[in-house]
């Protein structure tokens, strides 16, 4: 049996269009699921700090829905 924690790590943040606040998290499972934790849903997006690699991204579509995979994927055309 294949024990896992209970927890995930942040792995990046997501910054408003002001380009300071965070708006969100961006977490990582031990399934390499990505999952996103809102501090305010209704806040907008701009990009993500630091860029997820196109290899994680790749790895978490197993595990991770699909609106969850374009929304991160869309943001990191628009990250620094």
């Amino acid at each position: 049996m294949t024990h896992f924690n209970e927890e995930a790590s942040p792995i990046a943040r997501l910054i408003g269009t002001d380009a300071k606040r965070t708006v969100g998290w961006v977490y990582v499972w031990e399934t390499s699921e990505l999952s996103i934790l809102w501090i305010n849903e209704r806040d907008a997006v701009a990009f993500i700090d630091p860029p997820l690699c196109p290899e994680r991204l790749a790895k978490a579509k197993a595990t991770t829905p699909e609106d969850v995979i374009a929304f991160l994927a869309a943001l990191l055309k628009h990250s620094p």
